[in-house]
C-alpha cells in the first residue's frame, strides 16, 4: 500500500471515529459540538444540515380567577334599616385568560359588576374599590385597590360598571402555573369612597 493510501486511510478514520464519537454523544443525550455536527453531516449525510434539536414547549395552564367568599357586595349608608342605604355594589362576573412572555406568566381579569341606589341614595359619580389579590404557595403574592368610576345618571337608579386589569405576571416554575397561582378578586369597603354625587360646572 503506497503511502498517498495509507494517509487517506488515516484520515478516514480519523473522521470516522470523530463521527462515532459524534453518534455515541447525541445517543447518549448530550447536544453534539458545532464540530462534531459538521464531521457527522459532511460522513453520513454528504453536507446535509442535521435538524436541530428543538425546545420542549410545556403545555401550561392558566390560573383561576374567583371572588373572595364574603367580598360579592357591600352597602354604605345607614345598613340598619332599608332607608338608610346609600347604594349597594355588586361583581356579577369574572373573566380572566393568560399569555406567556418568556419565563413570566401574565394573567389579566375582567370584572363586571352593577350599583344600585338606595332609599337615602342619589344619582352621580361613585368609585367602586375592587381589589385584586394573587395568591401562591400557600400564600398571599400581591395586592392592590383598584377603583372603579361608577356614573348613575339623574334618570336612573343603576349603572353597570366594568374593568380590566392586566398589570398581573407571575413568574414561571417547574409547577404548572394553574396549580401553583390563583387570583382571588372582591369588594374592599376599607377601600370605599364616595365622590358623588358630582356637580357639574356652569358656564
Amino acid at each position: 500500500m503506497s503511502v498517498g493510501a495509507v494517509s487517506v486511510r488515516l484520515v478516514f478514520l480519523a473522521g470516522l471515529g470523530a463521527a462515532l464519537a459524534a453518534c455515541q454523544s447525541a445517543s447518549s443525550g448530550s447536544e453534539p459540538s458545532p464540530t462534531e455536527r459538521r464531521v457527522t453531516e459532511r460522513i453520513f449525510f454528504g453536507g446535509t444540515k442535521l435538524p436541530e434539536q428543538k425546545e420542549e414547549v410545556r403545555d401550561l395552564g392558566c390560573p383561576a380567577a374567583n371572588i373572595l367568599d364574603g367580598t360579592a357586595a357591600y352597602r354604605t349608608g345607614d345598613t340598619t334599616q332599608a332607608r338608610g342605604v346609600a347604594y349597594q355594589a355588586a361583581i356579577n362576573d369574572l373573566a380572566r385568560e393568560c399569555r406567556q412572555e418568556g419565563n413570566m406568566m401574565r394573567i389579566k381579569v375582567g370584572i363586571q359588576g352593577r350599583v344600585l341606589l338606595g332609599e337615602a341614595g342619589k344619582p352621580g359619580t361613585y368609585t367602586i374599590p375592587v381589589r385584586i389579590a394573587v395568591r401562591g404557595n400557600g400564600q398571599t403574592l400581591s395586592t392592590r385597590l383598584v377603583p372603579v368610576a361608577v356614573t348613575i345618571p339623574a334618570s336612573d337608579s343603576q349603572a353597570p360598571f366594568v374593568t380590566v386589569d392586566d398589570s398581573i405576571a407571575v413568574p414561571i416554575t417547574a409547577a404548572d402555573p394553574a396549580e401553583q397561582y390563583s387570583v382571588l378578586i372582591g369588594l374592599d369597603p376599607q377601600g370605599a369612597r364616595q365622590t358623588g354625587p358630582r356637580r357639574q360646572r356652569r358656564n
